[in-house]
């Protein structure tokens, strides 16, 4: 093997080493599938590549006769299926979609033909023939029809901006944008060749002395796409991260402050908080007084994560807020608001709810819960229980859900902690759920601990158990406690 050979098999290697590169961060860094066509693009010059450093390597082997055709036959289709996928991806990024007919005419049909000839060259051979010394002799089908299809699936799509650049502006796809590295590998591909005239020809054959170019011109335009499908990527991320930014910042101003107070109710403490598994989150709490001895409090969950989660969640919010001043009770609240989420729900989208309603001259605490996770009830000076009253089906399931209420007559010293089931089904690296058991415990633990302090010890136990599991759910927590007269409320 000649200097010139050796240097054009480093050469060949080093671009398919670049394109293995690319196809890697392709993948992996830039979470592209296989059967995207930039993948396959790349996995087809991969293997171009891969074939034609063996092409070079066992010819003139009489041994490999056979290997040899095989691997010159594969290199063929391998190269031409390589250039139409990366026609195919010029032309959608020029704005054009060919038709079924086009596709049929100008991609399956020359594939197939191209196929064909490799199959049968032994014995015709219209493409190449290999003697008996191993010898590749390249035929008149190789060096017209066969390049003449790569080259027309190269440089079609430079001549199509060139028309779009000049007589055919009016012509243009709307929001097309030329892309630069067309007219670069337009330049790259030709000067290359003319520098490998001047540097390598040293007996090369034609093949050679085209495929080198080509092949280094085709790593510098893979390039450029990997790296516009990357950043455009990069940018739409970039937007979906700002916009749920926003979201997160008007569902968080939407919610009531956690430490809400009551100045003429010194002896009621109403606390909340909300740890959300993406930025926006489906749970909600909300509590404001209806009237000078009535306060509303409410916890819900709503189905699905994200934004459409959050959308369904400021219109529960906004409903119930806006029927607790005109309901006299919490059933009828729940009933209208449930009526009016059944109307257009085509995205079947519901959520759990438990409301309550605190007369604070008599410490009767009015409630409905619809479908939501048991409240945890302490009792002054006794163990805890779950108040498991259930009065009807989820908001939004059915718009014939009639809810009923029930009541409790609080006394000081009592506490009512509500949470949505991101914190019960929270679960360990065993798949072990925290349970109502284990937050049971953990109330009876903060007795006498204030508000916030409860829900802070609560969180920090429940992230203690999932350690090392990322949060799948929103965590959010409400916790009312009566003091004495006139006592701290906190």
């Amino acid at each position: 093997m000649n200097a010139a050979d050796r240097l054009f098999l480093e050469i060949l290697f080093v671009a398919a080493i670049l394109m293995t590169i690319l196809f890697v961060n392709n993948i992996f860094l830039y979470k592209q599938k296989i059967k995207d066509r930039i993948s396959m693009m790349l996995i087809s010059g991969i293997a171009t590549c891969v074939f034609e450093i063996l092409w070079v390597v066992i010819e003139k082997h009489p041994a490999l006769t056979v290997l040899t055709y095989l691997c010159v036959s594969i290199y063929c289709l391998l190269f031409v299926l390589f250039a139409a996928l990366l026609n195919q991806y010029m032309l959608e990024r020029l704005g054009l979609q060919p038709s079924k007919k086009w596709t049929f005419i100008g991609y399956v049909l020359p594939v197939a033909m191209i196929a064909v000839l490799c199959l049968t060259t032994h014995w015709t051979r219209l493409l190449f023939w290999v003697d008996q010394g191993g010898e590749v002799h390249t035929e008149v089908f190789f060096d017209t029809f066969f390049q003449g299809v790569v080259y027309l699936y190269m440089f079609t799509p430079l001549f199509i901006a060139i028309y779009y650049l000049t007589v055919g502006k009016n012509k243009r796809p709307a929001g097309v944008e030329i892309p630069s590295s067309l007219f670069v590998f337009g330049i790259m591909a030709p000067a290359l060749y003319m520098l490998e005239l001047l540097l390598l020809d040293e007996g090369m054959d034609a093949y050679e002395n085209t495929s080198l170019p080509i092949s280094l011109a085709l790593v510098f335009l893979v390039t450029n796409v990997s790296t516009h499908k990357a950043l455009n990527t990069r940018a739409k991320m970039e937007a979906v991260e700002s916009d749920l930014r926003i979201a997160s910042k008007i569902q968080a101003d939407a919610l009531p402050t956690v430490a809400p107070e009551f100045p003429e109710h010194p002896e009621v403490s109403l606390r909340a908080s909300m740890n959300t598994a993406k930025e926006v989150g489906g749970d909600f709490y909300d509590y404001f007084a209806i009237d000078d001895y009535r306060i509303c409090f409410l916890i819900a969950d709503v189905s699905g994560k994200g934004t459409p989660a959050a959308l369904f969640m400021m219109t529960a919010k906004t409903m119930i807020k806006d029927y607790a001043t005109s309901k006299e009770s919490t059933s009828e609240i729940f009933n209208a608001v449930n009526l009016r989420l059944c109307e257009n729900n085509e995205s079947g989208m519901f959520a759990t709810a438990w409301i309550g309603i605190l007369d604070t001259r008599t410490m009767m605490l009015q409630f409905t819960n619809a479908g939501h996770n048991y409240p945890v009830y302490m009792r002054a000076e006794k163990p805890c229980e779950m108040i498991k009253d259930v009065h009807g089906l989820f908001l939004g399931g059915m718009d014939l859900t009639r809810y009923k209420k029930a009541e409790i007559q609080l006394e000081p010293g009592d506490r009512l902690l509500l949470y949505t089931d991101g914190v019960v089904e929270a679960h360990d690296r065993d798949d072990k759920l925290y349970g109502d058991d284990r937050l049971m415990v953990m109330v009876e633990k903060t007795r006498d601990l204030p508000g916030e302090q409860v829900l802070e010890r609560i969180f920090e136990d429940v992230s203690e158990f999932a350690a090392g599991v990322p949060q799948f759910d929103d965590i959010t927590m409400v916790v009312l406690t009566i003091q004495g007269q006139g006592g701290d409320a906190q």
